[in-house]
């Protein structure tokens, strides 16, 4: 464990467009990352329009419960920019005019060959006493004010201008004044498949305790849960040596359930095995709709070699026909094996189910069984949801039932 305590950030991303859904908002992303890399941990983000009493009332909000604040946007030169009238009235100081700041802007619209409306003039106007950066790559520089001891940092919200003056100017301010030159942030990334968020959080939850050092986090996504743990440390070492032992405690208790971590996909995990028993692989499905065939279609003519997709057990090839009615493993593993033996593969790959609509709804037993050399596995469930939730759904449980097969070798 370590001493250090990492500064703790508010973001505000401003801009009424934001709100209205016409813009993504990808500067909080970005910036989140960056400041999370530099050891700095982000505890809010907040979204507001461009009224000043509700800017000026979420940056005091942030200033009460974060040790800095991060604020985006409404740096333009139009009435309706009003960040440095906002972060001016918090700190109780006027604005003031800086020359070094309009000539800057004013040489920017020279070298676009363009003459500076009078409006920009506002961008050359920050609260007084606040540290200018200027801005080489817009017109909107960026500026820091100190207000109760705690900078709030307003950054243009142009995202190529916004990353240019983080990495050039804002984060080694922030290394500095936070002595965190030698404050890393490492994090591993555990990802687990066939089992719930619910199911998850019973097996681990007592490990995630929020402001921790190393922290547990679960982050659900569709098909997959990943579990987080993030440790801020003097160097990549001592961060990396808080993690291990809480990683090897959460694959102790989810054994399988975890099928790997960082970049690993349910896909190139299935490839690694296939490739390291030199097996290959056929697909066969019918409800998914070729959902298993697109997910795995990066590794077709390496280790997988076949995919045939029905609309149901009735428009299967010859080959695979007669077709008794799919309710076991026994039929469904027969399917599995003529589809293998016909394909001349080492492992076949079978998800069968006939969806029936009712309304708006679907439902489906579906079965998925994965058989070959030395391997047998099967599953089966029953699940009702839109067509398309069946099919991913579908897809995704039929490549863990191979994964789990091809982990018994």
């Amino acid at each position: 464990m370590t001493d250090f305590v990492p500064p703790s950030c508010e973001i505000i991303t401003i801009g009424t467009e934001l709100l209205l859904g016409q813009i993504m908002d990808t500067n909080t992303t970005y910036l989140a990352h960056e400041l999370g890399q530099m050891g700095i941990v982000v505890r809010f983000r907040t979204t507001v329009g461009d009224h000043l009493k509700e800017i000026i009332a979420v940056i005091r909000n942030a200033l009460e419960r974060c040790d800095m604040v991060m604020t985006t946007g409404g740096l333009g030169p139009t009435q309706d920019d009003l960040t440095r009238e906002a972060v001016a009235a918090v700190a109780g100081v006027e604005l003031t005019f800086k020359r070094d700041l309009m000539d800057q802007i004013e040489a920017m619209f020279r070298k676009y060959g363009y003459q500076m409306p009078a409006s920009n003039r506002r961008q050359a106007y920050i609260p007084q006493g606040s540290s200018a950066i200027p801005n080489p790559v817009g017109t909107a520089p960026a500026f820091v004010t100190d207000i109760q001891g705690k900078p709030v940092i307003s950054l243009p919200g142009v995202p190529r201008e916004l990353k240019y003056l983080m990495q050039h100017a804002v984060a080694p301010t922030l290394r500095s004044r936070y002595n965190l030159m030698h404050n890393i942030l490492s994090y591993r990334v555990l990802k687990v498949v066939g089992l719930g968020e619910s199911g998850v959080d019973r097996l681990v939850g007592d490990l995630m305790k929020p402001g921790e050092n190393p922290e547990v986090g679960l982050l659900a996504s569709p098909g997959e849960i990943r579990i987080r743990v993030a440790a801020t440390g003097k160097n990549k070492e001592e961060a990396d040596g808080m993690i291990e032992p809480v990683v090897a405690e959460v694959r102790r208790r989810l054994g399988n359930k975890i099928l790997g971590e960082d970049h690993d996909t349910l896909e190139s995990v299935i490839h690694r095995l296939l490739e390291r028993h030199q097996m290959t692989a056929a697909i066969l499905e019918t409800f998914t709709g070729g959902a298993v065939v697109r997910k795995l279609r990066g590794f077709f003519g390496k280790s997988v070699l076949q995919g045939l997709v029905c609309r149901s057990a009735s428009d299967f090839p010859r080959f695979l026909k007669p077709v008794p009615p799919i309710t076991n493993p026994e039929v469904a593993s027969a399917i599995a094996g003529r589809y293998r033996d016909e394909a001349n593969t080492d492992v076949g790959l079978a998800v069968l189910g006939s969806p029936e609509q009712n309304g708006k709804e679907f439902s489906v037993e579906g079965h998925a069984v994965a058989l070959g050399h030395g391997i047998e596995r099967y599953f089966s469930w029953k699940m009702t949801g839109d067509l398309y939730s069946l099919q991913e759904r579908g897809a995704i449980i039929a490549l863990n039932t191979l994964r789990l097969a091809l982990l018994q070798l």
